[in-house]
């Protein structure tokens, strides 16, 4: 049985492995990375999202830092202040504090609870992070919600070293007199051509007769390094999934998608893909074992990072015609009480045709 608290690693691990479309052979590869209060995602366009947010979860009060890749960037920030249950609810406007001094107004954004730091606000922020800290936000009513400044510098140092900033002037934590020039440009998102699919019929007899045939069983456990999908594996008492039936649908003339549940947990499901051909030996190509649906030629997996659903990883890999290509990998960030998450964070990102 794969543990509930896997999910929680899928974004760091699939973001330093996952392969590149055929048009984006020169991108990098996204970046996840984490320390203490602190979370740095890079996709493969080297646009970096930096995280921070309070300390423990009796507060929601989260900071993002977004900064495009590519010499002369600026960082954009903005403030994520959401309480939920029992919370404290601000009262009147949100003020930006630094060592006790007033940095003015938080301007509100459309989204509810979160608001656009200016620029001043993002460079004293930026400067705080970076020395003593002391960053708050506080109500007309005087109550303060505290930022965490705890791995913020690893964080920006991450971030610093992904973009190919540090010893130029533009970098956040080691500066330097290296011409801004030298920092890498921006990467075009890579395009992806979705390929049309087909519709199968329900019940169609011929995918009946090849989803009970043990060599494809076979053939698809053969694709996996481990025994890590028990829909495939013989009828184990202790695995309720074991030796769950084949789906198949086709994708087009030349190419069937069969699917099978792989594992189960607490608040998390994962099946596993594969495209093959119609006889064997079916040539099987292994998508993941991680998705929870398919249509329309796009397979998705979601996780929860914990039950309350104030974490979660998304990925979708898109049909091209000859097989899924990973197009989309976004986490939710650290678990603090938000639904859904505080912010959205990419590790990689394509344009979809």
């Amino acid at each position: 049985m794969r543990s509930p608290l896997l999910p929680t690693l899928l974004p760091t691990l699939l973001a330093l492995c996952w392969p590149l479309a055929a048009s984006a052979v020169d991108a990098p590869a996204g970046l996840y990375f984490q320390h203490h209060d602190w979370v740095v995602a890079c996709d493969n366009t080297r646009t970096c999202r930096a995280a921070g947010y309070a300390s423990g979860d009796d507060s929601t009060l989260s900071v993002l830092l977004t900064r495009a890749g590519g010499p002369n960037q600026a960082i954009s920030g903005r403030m994520s202040l959401q309480p939920i249950d029992d919370q404290p609810q601000p009262k009147g406007a949100l003020h930006l504090r630094i060592q006790q001094r007033d940095l003015g107004v938080l301007a509100p954004a459309t989204e509810p609870g979160v608001h656009v730091l200016s620029a001043a606000q993002t460079s004293a922020v930026l400067s705080a992070l970076a020395r003593d800290g002391g960053i708050a936000v506080v109500d007309a009513a005087d109550h303060t919600w505290p930022l965490s400044d705890k791995g913020a510098a690893a964080v920006l140092l991450k971030t610093d070293e992904f973009q190919g900033r540090v010893g130029t002037p533009g970098a956040v934590m080691r500066k330097g007199a290296a011409a801004e020039s030298s920092v890498p440009a921006a990467v075009a998102k890579p395009v992806v051509r979705k390929a049309p699919t087909l519709s199968t019929p329900p019940d169609d007899p011929a995918f009946s007769k090849l989803a009970a045939s043990p060599a494809l069983r076979a053939a698809l456990r053969a694709t996996l390094e481990e025994p890590s999908c028990e829909g495939l594996l013989d009828t184990d008492p202790d695995l309720s999934i074991s030796n769950s039936p084949l789906q198949i649908q086709r994708l087009d003339a030349k190419h069937l998608l069969v699917n099978v549940p792989c594992w189960r947990a607490a608040y998390n499901s994962g099946d596993g893909y594969w495209v093959i051909g119609e006889k064997a030996p079916y040539q099987p190509q292994w998508v993941t074992s991680d998705a929870i649906d398919y249509g329309d030629g796009q397979i998705v997996a979601s996780h929860k990072g914990r039950g309350l659903a104030d974490c979660v990883s998304d990925e979708t890999w898109t049909w091209d015609g000859t097989r899924f290509v990973a197009t989309s990998a976004i986490s939710g960030g650290l678990c603090r009480g938000v639904p859904g998450g505080t912010w959205e964070l990419p590790t990689r990102v394509t344009e979809v045709r």
